[in-house]
């Protein structure tokens, strides 16, 4: 049994908008009898799971163990303390209570990897983003971006210390290579996933008049909602049968309710709020088009949902989005990112008939699925275990 302890800002007993709370909670579902995975985070409900105790709660019909550090009052919000600062500060406040018994340490963010530096467990790490384009990028609401130079040097002392780092970009993983040459060995890329027992196709037509555009994401900048909006106000100009329903929730609800509004279009759009997975699942079957206006992303585990409910794709020309979308086959990519390229994208998919075909969508993300995508990085979980044949492998840059 490999025990391996996970620390980040979430809750995994309930649904949380963000692609890293979708991204832990599928490694719950998903791994194999021989891998145990907890958590420790912070509790969206302290009389259920209280801070400073272990509680056993069900992952999609799964048990995995949670210990709570602290407490997340408001899960769609931006709290006035950053979430990882207030995670890293309750390890610290149950540093024996919630570290103690486990094999390998595992880390989403950079904060609380600090505090295990001289730890001599096993460390492995997930990288989101490409930090550089993060913090670059403008519009960004990443806090570091005032103190770039420190969250690299930060990021640094953590790489350092780890015994290896997956990534969700491939052009991330080559920038921290070219970054960190000595550690070159250590990053490797993995994709991301969507869940077939959940997001596949509907199994009968939809029959209906209106056409659906479907976009699920936190509401932040990053995700860039204002941009969605601005373009489906002009595409709702050009025709009558649109709708437009928003799932998830953020920080920019209002400024897009207030965009919303502002375009005379409250009748047609729907915020639908945050849903659990298999609602989600639903509202996507019964969608002719998904949309992503994201900024910048890593490989954003909503459009491989999207596809693998037998949904075209309409996205900007961010992270990965080109491994699975292919344009006038089950999508199209929208470049420049302006609300004129959104609406004609989306107007070109609803338009296309059986150009962009269920068969051509699920097909796309065939091969990301949890027991492919995953599988490898549990099988690097065991081998970190046996220290005196791993670091030849990893030296060698091997899986």
């Amino acid at each position: 049994m490999v025990r391996v302890r996970i620390f980040y800002q979430t809750d995994p007993a309930v649904t949380i908008a963000g692609g890293i709370d979708t991204f832990i909670r599928g490694m719950l579902k998903a791994a194999p009898a021989d891998i145990e995975l907890s958590v420790v985070g912070l509790t969206t409900d302290p009389v259920a799971r209280p801070v400073g105790r272990w509680s056993e709660c069900k992952v999609d019909g799964r048990s995995a163990w949670f210990f709570p550090v602290g407490r997340l009052h408001d899960p769609r919000g931006r709290s006035r303390i950053p979430l990882s600062v207030r995670l890293t500060a309750g390890i610290a406040r149950h540093f024996y209570a919630c570290t103690s018994g486990c094999d390998v340490l595992e880390f989403h963010r950079i904060e609380p990897a600090l505090l295990f530096l001289r730890d001599p467990r096993p460390k492995n790490a997930f990288v989101h983003q490409n930090m550089a384009d993060a913090l670059g990028s403008r519009g960004s609401d990443v806090r570091w971006r005032a103190l770039p130079w420190l969250f690299f040097l930060l990021e640094r002392l953590m790489l350092e210390s780890a015994a290896s780092v997956f990534g969700v970009r491939a052009d991330a993983v080559e920038a921290y290579r070219s970054r960190y040459p000595h550690l070159a060995h250590c990053f490797r890329f993995i994709p991301t996933w969507m869940d077939p027992d959940v997001f596949f196709p509907a199994r009968e037509p939809q029959a209906r008049e209106d056409r659906v555009v479907v976009s699920v994401g936190r509401l932040d900048s990053q995700k860039n909602p204002l941009l969605l909006i601005d373009g489906f106000a002009l595409l709702a100009r050009r025709r009558a049968d649109v709708r437009l329903v928003v799932v998830g929730d953020g920080v920019l609800r209002r400024e897009v309710a207030a965009r919303i509004g502002h375009h005379g279009i409250g009748s047609r759009v729907v915020l639908a709020g945050l849903r659990p997975p298999r609602e989600v699942a639903d509202l996507l079957r019964r969608a002719d088009c998904f949309a992503l206006t994201s900024a910048y992303e890593g490989m954003p585990m909503c459009v491989l949902e999207a596809l693998g409910c037998g949904i075209p794709v309409v996205s900007t020309r961010v992270g990965e989005i080109e491994r699975v979308v292919k344009p006038g086959i089950n999508g199209e990519l929208v470049d420049p990112a302006t609300p004129e390229s959104v609406a004609d994208a989306v107007e070109k998919v609803l338009s296309g008939g059986h150009a962009y075909g269920t068969q051509a969508c699920v097909a796309a993300v065939a091969d990301y699925v949890p027991q492919k995508v995953l599988a490898s990085v549990f099988e690097h979980y065991r081998r970190l275990l046996r220290p005196a044949a791993v670091r030849p492998l990893i030296a060698q840059g091997l899986p």
